[in-house]
């Protein structure tokens, strides 16, 4: 049946036969047919509609219409059940106007209640449409982000939580409202390779030159380093934050490597290789300063 003649006042005229073979059910006969034609829709959407649109969405290059997929396919049920009441509200005879001003007047009161509810789910559908974490991204958080958190892969954004697996393989459970707040360094948007840096300090009497080149061979050798992108700068021969003398000559490492999933083990080999190889061509590593006053 049409949903206009099923929410409009009931006609003076006769009006089609399917009008009229609606007016002659059952108030309960025609509670089943809304739910039943409801259930189908439901079923046509998920089997049918939402299959089409991701084949669509995904024959293209831009991600705007499967943001659309994805918003739609979480809001559409909801809007469903919603056309739904107030079919079967006309049909028993229930006015809406009345329902809908007390239902405004409990929002205000529930949204007073629980307004950190409401503003993750507002911030859910933010993240859901401007998707700054998609599902199968690798992410790092930076505000709630500690121990348990900052690196991980997004493995689902809901309403009201984001799941994100930490490297750990831990899943955390993030409220969208914090995550709306926070700085999020997405490293899945772009398949190019990513610089990492490491830094070491050398004693001031060391050969700058020599250590450059050494600590350069080692990083380059390490597995997984792309070839030809590994560089040593000189970063500071002063404590800029402390004001005074450091250790040690500060000196910074950069690479490229393909997958930022692998970065910290490889972190951890090129360091080792650092020291390593400073060691066998003599160079040592800076040593802190104690400084001994005499009272």
């Amino acid at each position: 049946m049409p949903l206009f003649y099923l929410l409009a006042p009931a006609p003076d005229s006769k009006g089609s036969p399917l009008v009229q073979w609606w007016m002659e059910v059952d108030s309960w006969e025609q509670t089943a047919i809304a739910v039943a034609a409801a259930f189908f829709i439901h079923i046509f959407v998920r089997v049918v509609l939402l299959r089409a649109l991701n084949r669509i969405a995904s024959s293209t290059d831009n991600d705007l219409d499967d943001r659309l997929v994805y918003f739609f396919r979480r809001f559409y049920l909801l809007v469903l059940v919603s056309i739904l009441f107030m079919v079967l509200f006309k049909i028993h005879g229930i006015k809406i106007t009345p329902f809908l001003a007390s239902a405004g007047i409990a929002g205000i009161a529930i949204g007073l209640a629980a307004k950190e509810t409401l503003s993750d789910i507002l911030s859910g559908i933010f993240l859901i449409t401007d998707q700054p974490a998609r599902i199968g991204d690798r992410v790092k958080i930076e505000s709630p982000g500690r121990h348990w958190g900052g690196w991980g892969d997004v493995i689902d954004v809901g309403l009201r939580r984001t799941q994100i697996r930490n490297t750990d393989g831990v899943i955390v459970n993030y409220p969208n409202s914090v995550l709306a707040n926070s700085v999020i360094t997405n490293f899945s948007y772009q398949d190019e390779p990513i610089r990492v840096r490491v830094r070491f300090q050398v004693n001031y009497n060391a050969d700058i030159e020599e250590a450059s080149s050494v600590a350069q061979r080692a990083i380059q050798a390490t597995e997984r380093v792309l070839s030809d992108s590994a560089e040593i700068v000189v970063r500071s021969l002063w404590d800029d934050n402390g004001g005074h003398m450091g250790s040690g000559i500060l000196m910074e490492g950069r690479y490229h490597i393909e997958d930022v999933r692998n970065r910290t083990k490889i972190r951890s080999e090129v360091l080792k290789s650092i020291n390593r190889e400073l060691a066998a061509a003599g160079i040592s590593l800076a040593s802190p300063r104690v400084r001994i006053e005499q009272i």
